[in-house]
């Protein structure tokens, strides 16, 4: 079964077009936009070139697809990585197989020393790791979804666990610990003299910086990847705008010298009007979406760091009161927070603090190169 180096346009239309087919009978799949992503890949595949993409096909049929990058890892302390991403296939070992091959020696070629993933392009905080716990309900705006069978594909073809994240749920309308927790962060505010904004769109270049200062500053060995410049978060805010809502977007900042202390970022579930959209952006996608995008009942909060010394006073429980607030106000009844890697228990055990219950489990595996 031939394994195809995607080079050209129509090539990048089988890739984007592939899970079509592989996922026709999951009501819970939720497909891309395509031509956000076609656009996406045209230029990192075809116009840069800084990450290949691999076909598996029979004939016509696509059986598989991989796509693959060398970057700096933090955790493998090596700027030799090779991640993969966007990992689709049926349920046949010998395709898995031999596309798996294919994908390390490429990324052998390249020189990496490590084969890591599935981490999303350019998003290390999202979209990450195959989904292995947790498939009863359609996924949440921005992670991943993915066949059963895929973690016993990776792992028979020798791939490792190199760590998993975690997501967590709360139901609106059960969370017991609400009013002791409002409580409990209206005494922290006040001891150590902090407050909470939602973000200004007016001076959105401020709170930008401000994110950036508490991600650099928060950022440890339990998370695996730096933080991004201020030109990656601009670019994202720029990017994901039209899916943003500024009183879900909150930074803590002390009283009296306006440091910023902590951030909690989280995104209204646009993944229920892709689902309606089918992935496409016609006149009749675009309709849906104007129209879907006033009923969104769920949100997912999909960042949260607090500077250490403010780790254990209180900060992130007033971040999610207020965001508890905010989204009480607009009728939404269902939300989820992570992905949160399991060996990061200050961030763990905050959201279980405030009534989380574990939701889904997503898995990143390794191999060492040879």
């Amino acid at each position: 079964m031939p394994i195809v180096r995607v080079d050209k346009k129509s090539l990048i239309k089988k890739f984007v077009d592939f899970p079509d087919s592989l996922y026709s009978a999951d009501n819970n799949y939720v497909p891309y936009i395509k031509s956000d992503l076609t656009k996406t890949l045209t230029k990192l595949v075809l116009k840069e070139k800084t990450y290949v993409a691999l076909l598996s096909t029979e004939g016509e049929r696509v059986q598989g697809r991989i796509l693959l990058t060398v970057s700096h890892s933090k955790s493998f302390n090596t700027d030799n990585c090779c991640y993969f991403s966007m990992f689709e296939c049926v349920h046949d070992q010998s395709v898995c197989d031999e596309l798996l091959r294919e994908a390390v020696n490429v990324a052998k070629s390249l020189g990496a020393t490590y084969f890591s993933g599935p981490y999303f392009p350019h998003d290390p905080d999202n979209r990450r790791g195959v989904l292995v716990e947790g498939f009863e309900r359609a996924p949440l705006i921005f992670t991943s979804y993915n066949k059963k069978y895929y973690d016993s594909l990776l792992k028979n073809f020798g791939l490792k666990k190199h760590t998993d994240a975690l997501e967590y749920k709360f139901e609106m309308n059960n969370v017991p610990k609400y009013e002791k927790v409002k409580k409990a962060s209206q005494f922290a505010k006040n001891k150590f003299k902090f407050h909470i904004d939602a973000v200004n769109w007016r001076h959105i270049d401020k709170d930008i910086a401000d994110v950036h200062t508490v991600m650099t500053v928060a950022t440890s060995d339990v998370i695996y990847q730096d933080a991004p410049d201020i030109a990656m978060l601009q670019s994202i805010v720029k990017s994901w705008k039209k899916y943003l809502d500024k009183d879900y977007l909150l930074i803590a900042r002390a009283d009296d010298t306006e440091q910023p202390l902590g951030v909690v970022i989280a995104l209204p579930d646009f993944f229920e009007v892709f689902k309606k959209m089918k992935g496409e952006t016609n006149l009749k996608g675009l309709v849906t979406f104007a129209k879907q995008r006033k009923k969104i009942s769920s949100v997912r909060a999909i960042m949260q760091y607090v500077i250490p010394k403010y780790q254990s006073l209180g900060v992130t429980m007033a971040l999610y009161c207020q965001l508890y607030e905010a989204m009480s106000a607009k009728g939404i009844n269902y939300v989820e927070a992570g992905t949160i890697m399991e060996k990061n228990p200050q961030s763990n055990n905050a959201i279980t603090g405030v009534g989380g219950e574990l939701a889904r489990v997503y898995r990143i595996y390794y191999k060492e190169i040879e």
